[in-house]
């Protein structure tokens, strides 16, 4: 009889402090996304789908077709085929990435000589069928954009030799 008699007085009191909650949570700002009108901003080291940027003055890729990012990766989901051209250099002819397969682990990104892989912020990967998770050369273009552009150096380098030099010859 006691215990109906509590839960009768305590009844009240946890609506009044459900409904505190709810006027409490109506004033503060939303943090709702609307999705497909708005993305994520992504930290500056999210590490999304592998991918290769084109470098904005050639139009073309870094890659030297070295095969180091294959021989890397854990999952062994990259392939990396070339052909030697007229002037001896490997050209890069087919570079695939099976993503589906693949652990986001960077490695390929830390081992590539020229910088020419990189990490993209590419994260919605929902597809129909596993064999769209194999990402061809043209894909991987699509994904990286374009390679930011460097700054031109301010001075010449026989400027700032011989700026080095005459700091180390005042240090003395």
């Amino acid at each position: 009889m006691y215990k109906l008699i509590g839960q009768i007085l305590y009844a009240p009191y946890s609506v009044v402090k459900g409904l505190m909650i709810t006027i409490v949570h109506m004033f503060r700002p939303k943090v709702t996304l609307q999705y497909p009108d708005e993305r994520w901003t992504l930290p500056e080291h999210y590490r999304g789908v592998p991918s290769l940027p084109v470098d904005s003055k050639t139009g073309r890729d870094k890659c030297i077709a070295c095969g180091a990012c294959a021989r890397v990766c854990p999952d062994q989901v990259l392939t990396v085929n070339s052909e030697t051209g007229e002037d001896k250099k490997r050209k890069l002819t087919e570079f695939t990435i099976n993503a589906s397969k693949c652990s986001f682990c960077g490695l390929c990104t830390e081992v590539c000589p020229t910088g020419a892989i990189r990490m993209s912020k590419h994260y919605e990967l929902a597809v129909e069928s596993r064999e769209a998770m194999v990402y061809d050369l043209d894909e991987l273009h699509r994904l990286g954009g374009e390679f930011p552009e460097e700054p031109e150096p301010e001075g010449s380098d026989e400027e700032t030799i011989g700026a080095t030099t005459e700091g180390a010859e005042q240090a003395q």
